[in-house]
C-alpha cells in the first residue's frame, strides 16, 4: 500500500468503481430491457471492479445487464463476506452502499457531493481532500 495512502486510510481493503461496456442490442425484448442503461443510453454489461490500494485488481464479480444498479452489483458481489470487521472500503460518490457494510462493522469512505447552491463544511472538505490527493498522485 502506498505510504501516503496508508497514513490517511490504513484500514482500506478495497477501492470499488462501477464500469459499463457496450453490448450488441439483443433481439429478445426482455434481454433488451435488462441490458439497457439509461445512464449510457445504450445496451451495456455492467460490473463493479475492486482494486487494492496499491492498484492491483482484486475483485471482478459477474457482469449484469446495464439496467442493474451499482448497489445491486455490490449486493450480489459477495464483498460483504470478503471484508473483515474493522476494514474499510472506498467507493465512488454515486455508490450508496454504506448500510450494506454497516452490520459487519466495515466503514465506507465516499467523497461528498453537493446539491445545487450548497457549500462544503470545512471538515468535509478536509476529508475529501485526503481522498483526492491520493487519487491524483498516481
Amino acid at each position: 500500500m502506498p505510504s501516503d495512502f496508508a497514513k490517511k486510510f490504513p484500514t482500506t481493503r478495497i477501492i470499488l468503481d462501477g464500469m459499463e461496456s457496450p453490448v450488441q442490442k439483443p433481439k429478445c425484448p426482455l434481454a433488451q430491457q435488462a441490458t439497457f442503461s439509461t445512464y449510457k443510453n445504450k445496451n451495456t454489461a455492467k460490473v463493479v471492479v475492486g482494486a487494492s490500494p496499491g492498484g492491483l485488481v482484486t475483485h471482478i464479480p459477474t457482469a449484469y445487464g446495464g439496467s442493474t444498479s451499482d448497489r445491486q452489483l455490490v449486493e450480489h458481489s459477495g464483498l460483504m463476506r470478503a471484508c473483515d470487521r474493522g476494514d474499510s472500503i472506498m467507493v465512488d460518490k454515486g455508490m450508496n452502499v454504506q448500510d450494506l457494510f454497516a452490520p459487519s462493522d466495515i466503514e465506507v469512505n465516499i467523497p461528498t457531493f453537493l446539491k445545487k447552491g450548497n457549500q462544503f463544511h470545512s471538515k468535509t472538505l478536509a476529508r475529501d481532500r485526503k481522498i483526492c490527493q491520493r487519487a491524483s498522485s498516481y
